[in-house]
């Protein structure tokens, strides 16, 4: 909260980072390691489901506040969102300016190639996105006998 008493909303985020991944670890430390950072997914048919897909953004701010009503969609070029989270409000604390949101998407369905927008709200206006590609793998034909 401020000196007014209200609660101070974190508008003027910097972004440090923002992608897909297969999977993450954490250390004994605490130290986070992103495995299979993915920009692009290949797929011989279409739809396709995939497995988990985790989503990561991280936001760093110079005064303390909050994103709030936060939302990451996955968007293909034209149409509704395929696959949709809302995640806890994001809190910027004088000790802690950095903050990281990893929210993971299990069995996403994906109509077809394309470019996919993975987009981070907070309040519904933009704050991050960023893109994936899908394409289709050509099928190799059958040896000739």
């Amino acid at each position: 909260m401020n000196d007014s008493g209200q609660i101070r909303v974190a508008d003027d985020v910097t972004v440090q980072m923002a992608f897909a991944c297969d999977n993450f670890s954490t250390d004994p430390f605490g130290r986070v390691t992103f495995h299979n950072i993915a920009e692009q997914l290949t797929s011989p048919v279409f739809p396709v489901t995939t497995g988990m897909l985790f989503v990561v953004f991280g936001f760093q701010r110079s005064l303390p506040g909050f994103l709030m009503q936060c939302r990451v969609e996955i968007l293909p070029e034209q149409g509704e969102p395929i696959a949709a989270q809302a995640i806890a409000d994001i809190a910027f604390r004088p000790d802690q300016m950095s903050q990281r949101a990893v929210v993971g998407f299990g069995g996403v369905t994906w109509p077809g190639p394309g470019v996919y927008t993975v987009r981070f709200t907070s309040r519904g206006r933009t704050l991050a996105a960023f893109t994936i590609r899908l394409t289709q793998a050509q099928q190799q034909p059958p040896p000739s006998a």
